[in-house]
């Protein structure tokens, strides 16, 4: 009888380690999982908050509440009992520790446990992070401030002079974004005379001709290398007597009788052509051709300028990359334009431009030809030019 009243006391002490087994057990599953799936979610939480903090910084706003804010949308408000939110910028602490462009979202997360309580352990903590890269939306001259530009990242020829014209390109070089073997090209008797010509692919000139001599082997652009503008017109073009005011135009342009532009924005649907005899003058105007050609010939003259304020500012000629028609210009002694020639989608011909200060513009097609017989100067100032919009950019980094 002693030897079984012994047995009895070591299966009760078996029994209660067993219970205490399955309890560590069901606290595994049960409270171990829950804390995984808030884990997650926390993680989640973080993420989002971040992302909406950093965008509420480039735009300058208090980006500490709207971070707590979207945290607490996600389920964790930063109570201080069983979620803490923390919002940071510079980031106080990893490796990108005061980094000002850097947005820093700590989350603790505190669960009350069901099972793992009967072990001493009354609650679980979570504590997650996530760090995002916020950076402002800039201006920048496009394609490096170069005045001629040709975007087009295989073609040959893609920029191509000819004829015995002199051509002074000044304030910005030419650059050649094609990778072919002559994506750069010169014949002829005249000259090119520029600060710098930089070739992504291949050249093929005489020389004595090219000042200075062609640099090969640029980086590459994506093509399109910027965000494109995208300029609108809300009612229609109205003439009246010699004069036009900006809108919508359906037809050749200008129209008949037309020789000065009011200031605005004109949105052309047909082919916009000057021919010799005709004159046509405007400021603070931008000229949308959403299709067709440009067309202007010899003995025509044009004095137009871009808009000098506003998100339009320098832009003169635009041709939306759903526009790939040409544009010739042939140039003279009465022609003056003054702002940003961008058709990044179209070849770009440009003759016999005789006056000294015919091009104040930065010229970029996806090809550009020049050459003439008249000489010429194509100049650029970023004052009178279009800058690119470069958007904001939020990246998460940790």
């Amino acid at each position: 009888m002693k030897n079984h009243t012994h047995e009895k006391g070591q299966a009760i002490v078996i029994i209660a380690f067993a219970i205490i087994a399955l309890v560590g057990f069901a606290a595994l599953a049960v409270d171990g999982g829950r804390a995984l799936s808030d884990r997650r979610h926390a993680q989640n939480a973080a993420d989002t908050a971040a992302f909406a903090a950093a965008l509420a910084k480039i735009k300058g706003q208090d980006y500490s509440t709207v971070g707590i804010n979207r945290s607490t949308s996600n389920g964790y408000n930063d109570d201080g009992i069983y979620n803490e939110v923390e919002v940071y910028s510079p980031p106080i602490d990893g490796p990108y520790a005061g980094q000002t462009e850097y947005v820093q979202v700590k989350i603790t997360s505190r669960i009350d446990t069901v099972f793992a309580r009967v072990l001493g352990i009354a609650q679980l903590t979570n504590r997650v992070q996530a760090v995002v890269k916020a950076v402002p939306g800039v201006t920048t001259p496009m394609v490096f401030g170069n005045a001629v530009v040709s975007l087009s990242p295989h073609e040959c020829d893609a920029t191509w002079s000819h004829g015995n014209a002199e051509v002074n390109v000044i304030g910005g070089g030419i650059f050649t974004n094609s990778d072919c073997a002559t994506a750069f090209r010169q014949n002829g008797s005249g000259t090119l005379t520029a600060p710098s010509i930089t070739v992504v692919g291949g050249t093929s000139y005489s020389d004595g001709h090219i000042f200075p001599e062609p640099t090969v082997g640029a980086t590459q652009l994506e093509y399109p290398p910027f965000l494109m503008p995208d300029p609108t017109c809300d009612a229609d073009a109205v003439q009246t007597g010699s004069t036009l005011a900006p809108g919508n135009y359906t037809g050749t342009f200008p129209p008949n009788g037309v020789t000065r532009l009011d200031p605005g924005i004109y949105c052309v649907d047909g082919e916009f052509r000057l021919n010799g005899g005709q004159s046509l003058t405007g400021s603070e105007v931008l000229i949308v051709m959403k299709t067709d050609r440009l067309v202007w010939n010899g003995g025509s003259a044009a004095n137009l300028s871009a808009p000098t304020s506003g998100p339009y500012k320098g832009l003169l000629i635009f041709f939306p990359m759903s526009n790939a028609s040409e544009l010739q210009i042939n140039g003279n002694s009465d022609m003056r334009l003054t702002g940003s020639i961008l058709a990044p989608a179209s070849h770009i011909e440009l003759l016999g431009t005789g006056a000294v200060d015919g091009f104040n513009s930065q010229v970029i097609g996806y090809t550009v030809e020049y050459g003439g017989t008249g000489d010429g100067t194509i100049r650029y100032d970023d004052n009178t030019n279009y800058d690119a919009q470069i958007p904001p950019k939020i990246e998460l980094s940790l």
